[in-house]
C-alpha cells in the first residue's frame, strides 16, 4: 500500500503552479503573449499541464466524495478551455466568432474523472472545415501538449444532425451537450434542431440503447461477476446508471436528479431514486481515487489496487474483514442496487412508452399451484408475474415466496419491477415467524431445487431483498470478497454458482464429467440436503468466530429452520465443517496408504455423509477457482471416495483388498497400454514404477514417461525430460538417476526462467529412479507455453539440472504479471508421522513465490533427509508442499529434536520476506 502512495506522490508535479491564488485565464493570456512575441516555446503547454496537476491535487485534497471532485475538475476544464477561446479571438477572430465550443459526453454531464477524456464538439458556420482549422489547432493542440486526452468533433449545425441520425453513440454524446465558449446562438440552433430529432426518434433510441445494454452485459458475461470487476462496463457498474440518465434525459428532455436526493421522478419513486444517487456518488468516489492512484484512466478493481484504494477511502480493518475486503463488500451491495435499479427502470420505462391500457392476465396453467394450499396470489401484468392484489401479499408475506416459486418455474416471464419493488418495500414483513413458517421453507427450497434457472432465481430473489430475510446470514455475505487469488467470485456469487452446478448435475446435464455425483443425486429420492449444504457451507463467512463448532452449530440450526429433519441436519454441519478434509487428502497424501483412507472413512461414519462431501466438493471445486479443477483433481476424489465407501462396507480387511485389486489393475492397464512394447521392456520400466505413480498418472502421461524412460535408458543416458502442452499449462516430465538434492535442483532450474509450479508430483522408485511430473504456469502477462522456444527452455534447463547436481545457486526470475507478493499467507509447517508407514510427511505451507519449492527442497538437501516423494498444491497465493522424509539411510525419521531441526529449517524459508 505504501508504495503505491508513493509512487502516486511521484507523479505529482514539482513545479510551483504559477497560478497560484491568481486566475488561470490571466496566465493563460500571460503564456499566449510570451509566445505571440516568440518569447517562449510550448509555455502554454506546460503551463497547462501543470495547472491540470494541481487541479486534480486541489480537487481530491478537498473532499473524498467523487461526484463533487469530478464537478471541480470539470469546473477548471470549464475555465481553461474558454480563456483559450478568449485568445484565440484575439489571432483568429473570423473563425472564432463563427464558432461554439460544446462539451460533450462525460465533460458534457460536467463529471470528469482525474484522467478522463475532454469530449469537445466544435460547431462552426463555415462551408468548409478547413476554414476554422487554424483556429482549433490554437485551442487543440495546448491540451494535447498538456497531456490530456482530448476527443473532438468538428461540425456544421446541419452535419452534426445528419450524423446524430445515423449514429446512436454519436447522438447520446450529444445528449449530454452544453455551451462552454463561442457563439451562443451557433449552439442554440443546433440545440433547437437536435430536440426536434429526439421528440422524433423517442423508441428508435430507447429501443437501440437496450440493445446496445443487453450486448454490453453479454459480453461481460460472468467477468462482472469476478472479484476484480470493471468499475464502469461491468453489469450494475457506473455505465448502467449513465444509461438510465441518458434514457431518461431523452425521453423525458430532463435530468433524472432534477428533484434531488428527497423526490422521486417520472419513472423512479423516492426512495429509488435515493439508492441511484447513493450508488453513483459511491461509483464516482471510487473512479476518482483509482484514476489518481493508477495515475491513468484505468476502470479495473484489481487486488494489487484495492488496499492503496480501501485505505484512500477511509475503511478500516473490522473483526473478520480487511479494508479492501470491506470496500468491495459495499462495491458488490451497490452493483447489486443498480442492477434491481434497472430492470425497474427499463421494465416502467418500455410499459410506458407502449401507451397500452394496463390488464393483468391469468397465470399459466403451471403456475396456477404450488407447495402451498389455495391458488396463488399471482397474475401477468404486461407479461411479467406480479401481485393479483398487492394489498393482500402486503398482508400476506407467504406471496412473495410463491412469486418467486412461480419465477423458477417460468424465468423466461420475469419479475414485474412493481412486484419486486413491493417485496422491497415490505422485507421487514419477513419476521422470525415467517421464516420458521414450514409453508414458506417448503416454497422457498422449491424455488431452488425444482428452479430451471436457480442461480437467476437467487440474485433476483437477493436484489429484492428477500433471500436476505429469509437467510439473515446472507446479509453480512452478499458482495463480500476474499481477498486472494483463489476464489474469482464474490461469496454470494460462489453460493449462487454452486446451487446452478449442484442443479446441472442432478437433471443428468454433467454426468460425463461427474458420473459418481450424477448417480447421487439421481438416486436419492430427498435432494434437499445437498441443497441446503451448498446453500449453507459459506455461512462461515458471516460468524464472527468461524470455528468449526461453531460453523457445525449454525448450520446444523438453519438446516432444521428450513426443514431438515434432525439426522440430515446433522449429516449437513458435518459436511459443511469437513470439506477441507477431503480436499487436503486428495491433494497432499497417498491414496494407496490404507491407514489414511480407513481413517478418513472412520471421521466420516456414514455413506450419506461421504455422499454429501462429494457432491459438495464437486460443486466448489467448479466454482471457486479457475484452476481448482481439472481431470486429475476429479480422479484423485474418485479413489478416495470409492475407497472409503469399501471401507465403510467392509471395513479394513476388504479395502486392503480393493487396494490390491486397484493396484492390479492399474499395472494391467499399464500393460496395455505399452502393447507394443516387448515383454522385457514392460516388465524393465513397470519394475520401476510404484503402485502409487500408476495411481496417480493418467493413461496419455503413463505413455510419454515410459517412452521418457526408454529411451534415456537405451541410450545410456541417465535423465530425460519430456514436456507437453496440456489445457494451456506446461507438464514437464523428469526421468532420472535419484541423488541428493534433484528436486532442489529441478525446482531451481523452473523457478530461473521465470515459471511457476501449479502441481508437482515427485516419486522415487524402488531402484533408485526419480520419476517427476511438473504443471507449469507462466505469469498473467507472461509468455505462452504456445511458444516452441519457451518449451525448449524449459526442456533445456530441467534436462541440465536432472543430469548434474548445480555448485552454483540459480538466479530466481521474477514471474511477468505475479501478484501474489500483495498478498499474505501465515506459514505453518505440521509434522505427521501416521500418514505413511515408513515415512514422516511434513507439509509447509505459505505464501506462494518464484523459488519457493526450490528453497525448501534446497533446506531439506541441507538437512540430510531423503524426499521419498513429494506432492504440491497452489491455491491463489497459497502453496502448501507436502514431503514425505526419510533418514539419507532409508530409516523412518522419529527423533524429536531431528524433527523439530526440519521444522526449524522450513520455517526460516517460509518466513521470508
Amino acid at each position: 500500500m505504501s508504495d503505491t502512495k508513493d509512487k502516486n506522490r511521484a507523479v505529482k508535479p514539482k513545479t510551483a503552479s504559477p497560478v497560484g491564488r491568481g486566475s488561470i485565464g490571466a496566465a493563460i493570456a500571460k503564456a499566449c503573449e510570451g509566445q505571440r512575441a516568440g518569447q517562449t516555446y510550448g509555455a502554454l503547454g506546460a503551463l497547462l499541464k501543470t495547472e491540470f496537476a494541481e487541479a486534480r491535487r486541489r480537487a481530491l485534497a478537498a473532499t473524498k466524495k467523487g461526484d463533487i471532485v469530478a464537478k471541480r475538475l470539470s469546473s477548471f476544464a470549464n475555465s481553461v478551455i474558454r480563456a483559450l477561446y478568449q485568445e484565440g479571438v484575439k489571432t483568429h477572430p473570423e473563425a472564432a466568432k463563427k464558432v461554439a465550443i460544446c462539451a460533450i459526453g462525460g465533460y458534457g454531464r460536467d463529471r470528469i474523472a482525474p484522467h478522463s477524456d475532454i469530449d469537445l464538439l466544435f460547431l462552426h458556420q463555415f462551408r468548409d472545415d478547413e476554414k476554422i482549422k487554424p483556429f482549433l489547432d490554437f485551442v487543440l493542440y495546448p491540451l494535447w501538449d498538456a497531456g490530456l486526452t482530448v476527443g473532438q468533433g468538428v461540425h456544421t449545425p446541419k452535419s452534426a444532425i445528419e450524423f446524430a441520425k445515423g449514429d446512436v453513440i454519436g447522438r447520446t454524446a450529444y445528449l449530454d451537450m452544453r455551451f462552454v465558449a463561442g457563439e451562443r446562438a451557433v449552439f442554440d440552433g443546433f440545440a433547437s434542431r437536435f430536440d426536434k430529432l429526439r421528440q422524433k426518434s423517442v423508441n428508435k433510441f430507447v429501443q437501440a440503447k437496450l440493445l446496445e445494454q443487453q450486448e454490453r452485459h453479454q459480453a461481460a458475461h460472468r467477468s462482472r461477476l469476478l472479484a476484480e470487476p470493471d468499475l464502469k462496463e461491468g453489469r450494475g457498474g457506473l455505465r448502467d446508471l449513465q444509461t438510465m440518465r441518458w434514457l431518461y434525459a431523452y425521453v423525458f428532455k430532463a435530468d433524472i436528479a432534477a428533484s434531488g436526493v428527497g423526490g422521486g421522478n417520472e419513472i423512479l419513486d423516492a426512495a429509488e431514486m435515493k439508492a441511484f444517487l447513493k450508488a453513483e456518488q459511491f461509483f464516482w468516489s471510487v473512479r476518482v481515487q483509482l484514476h489518481d492512484l493508477r495515475d491513468r484512466a484505468n476502470e479495473q478493481l484489481s487486488f494489487d489496487i484495492q488496499p492503496a484504494l480501501a485505505d484512500r477511502l477511509g475503511y478500516a480493518a473490522r473483526p473478520g474483514a480487511l479494508p479492501a475486503e470491506r470496500m468491495m463488500k459495499h462495491y458488490f451491495v451497490n452493483v447489486n442496487e443498480v442492477r434491481r435499479l434497472t430492470r425497474l427502470f427499463t421494465t416502467k420505462l418500455e410499459e410506458r412508452i407502449r401507451r397500452r391500457a394496463f390488464t393483468r392476465q391469468s397465470l399459466p396453467k403451471e403456475l396456477a399451484s404450488d407447495e402451498a394450499a389455495g391458488k396463488p396470489n399471482l397474475a401477468l401484468r404486461y407479461g411479467r408475474l406480479d401481485f393479483q392484489s398487492t394489498d393482500d401479499a402486503r398482508d400476506n408475506p407467504r406471496d412473495f415466496f410463491r412469486l418467486f416459486r412461480a419465477y423458477s418455474k417460468r424465468p423466461d416471464l420475469g419479475a414485474s419491477p412493481w412486484a419486486l419493488a413491493l417485496i422491497a418495500q415490505n422485507a421487514a414483513a419477513i419476521t422470525s415467524k415467517v421464516r420458521r413458517d414450514p409453508v414458506n421453507c417448503a416454497l422457498f427450497l422449491a424455488a431452488l431445487m425444482k428452479s430451471k434457472a436457480p442461480a437467476r432465481t437467487l440474485r433476483v430473489m437477493a436484489e429484492a431483498g428477500l433471500l436476505g430475510k429469509m437467510l439473515p446470514f446472507f446479509g453480512m455475505i452478499a458482495g463480500r470478497v476474499e481477498f486472494g487469488l483463489y476464489r474469482q467470485y464474490p461469496i454470494d456469487e460462489q453460493i449462487f454458482q454452486g446451487i446452478e452446478v449442484l442443479s446441472q448435475i442432478r437433471q443428468g446435464e454433467m454426468e460425463e464429467d461427474h458420473p459418481i455425483a450424477t448417480k447421487i443425486l439421481q438416486t436419492r429420492q430427498d435432494a434437499a440436503p445437498f441443497y441446503l449444504l451448498v446453500l449453507l457451507y459459506e455461512a462461515r463467512f458471516s460468524l464472527k468466530d468461524p470455528s468449526n463448532e461453531d460453523v457445525e452449530r449454525f448450520v446444523r440450526r438453519e438446516a432444521r429452520r428450513l426443514g431438515a429433519d434432525e439426522a440430515h441436519a446433522n449429516d449437513i454441519a458435518f459436511a459443511a465443517t469437513h470439506l477441507r478434509a477431503i480436499m487436503n487428502l486428495v491433494s497432499r497424501r497417498s491414496l494407496l496408504y490404507a491407514p489414511s483412507i480407513a481413517a478418513f472413512a472412520r471421521m466420516v461414519a456414514t455413506k450419506e455423509r461421504l455422499d454429501l462431501l462429494l457432491v459438495l466438493c464437486v460443486c466448489h471445486l467448479r466454482v471457486v477457482s479457475a484452476s481448482s479443477w481439472d481431470a486429475w483433481v476429479r480422479g484423485q476424489i474418485s479413489v478416495l471416495y470409492h475407497a472409503s465407501c469399501i471401507w465403510l462396507e467392509k471395513g479394513d480387511e476388504g479395502l486392503n483388498a480393493w487396494l490390491e485389486a486397484q493396484a492390479k489393475q492399474d499395472r494391467a492397464a499399464a500393460v496395455k497400454a505399452l502393447g507394443q512394447w516387448t515383454k522385457a521392456e514392460r516388465e524393465f520400466f513397470l519394475s520401476n514404477a510404484s503402485d502409487d505413480f500408476l495411481r496417480r498418472i493418467e493413461a496419455s502421461q503413463l505413455k510419454r514417461f515410459a517412452a521418457l524412460a526408454r529411451a534415456a535408458d537405451v541410450k545410456g543416458l541417465g535423465a530425460g525430460v519430456d514436456v507437453h502442452v496440456e489445457d494451456g499449462f506446461c507438464e514437464a516430465m523428469v526421468y532420472a538417476d535419484d541423488r541428493e538434492g534433484l528436486l532442489a535442483d529441478l525446482a531451481g532450474a523452473i523457478a530461473s526462467i521465470g515459471l511457476g509450479v501449479r502441481r508437482m508430483q515427485a516419486l522415487t522408485t524402488p531402484k533408485g529412479k526419480a520419476l517427476d511430473l511438473f504443471t507449469l504456469e507462466t505469469g498473467e502477462f507472461g509468455a505462452s507455453f504456445e511458444d516452441s522456444a519457451l518449451l525448449r527452455e524449459v526442456h533445456s534447463v530441467l534436462l541440465e539440472a536432472a543430469r548434474a547436481r548445480r555448485e552454483e545457486p540459480f538466479a530466481i526470475t521474477k514471474r511477468l504479471g505475479d501478484r501474489r507478493a500483495i498478498f499474505t499467507v501465515t506459514p505453518a509447517v505440521r509434522i505427521d508421522q501416521d500418514a505413511s508407514l515408513d515415512c514422516v510427511v511434513v507439509e509447509a505451507e505459505g505464501l506462494d513465490r518464484p523459488g519457493l519449492l526450490h528453497k525448501l527442497a534446497a533446506e531439506l538437501t541441507e538437512a540430510k533427509v531423503k524426499i521419498d516423494s513429494a506432492y504440491v498444491v497452489t491455491r491463489g497465493q497459497r502453496a502448501v508442499d507436502a514431503f514425505y522424509l526419510k533418514e539419507s539411510d532409508g530409516r523412518k525419521i522419529t527423533n524429536a529434536k531431528r524433527l523439530q531441526g526440519i521444522e526449524r529449517r522450513l520455517m526460516t524459508v517460509l518466513e521470508e520476506v
